[in-house]
């Protein structure tokens, strides 16, 4: 998934129309905030994953760049984190749902990993 693609999944669990161009100057430095916020659970999934864990936070520059965090962390976790982080300053009631959603999210990421991890042993 690319980051216009990844906006274009938050702008739609926001209700704003895909045309919308309010948020477009935040996009890329709170993608980036998230990625570091998310590394080291990311690299967690990848390494259960039989991936090798990236070295550094993924950094990314422009809406054409594709996402390499693993599929969970891309197709949930980040649109909605991106959702909170577009909101905090907007709306604190939908703010507070996007965050809740986003933690929960991540939550479950984890657990996920970790009673996988017991049943394979």
């Amino acid at each position: 998934m690319t980051v216009n693609e990844l906006y274009s999944r938050t702008k739609a669990i926001m209700f704003e129309k895909p045309t919308s161009n309010i948020y477009d100057q935040f996009l890329i430095e709170n993608v980036n905030r998230l990625l570091v916020e998310l590394f080291n659970e990311n690299n967690a999934a990848r390494i259960f994953n039989d991936k090798g864990p990236l070295i550094s936070p993924q950094q990314v520059s422009d809406t054409s760049d594709e996402l390499v965090y693993e599929t969970e962390y891309v197709n949930n976790i980040l649109p909605l984190g991106l959702a909170a982080r577009f909101l905090i300053d907007d709306d604190l009631n939908k703010y507070s749902i996007f965050n809740t959603d986003y933690n929960n999210a991540r939550v479950m990421a984890q657990k996920l990993v970790s009673k996988a991890k017991i049943n394979a042993a």
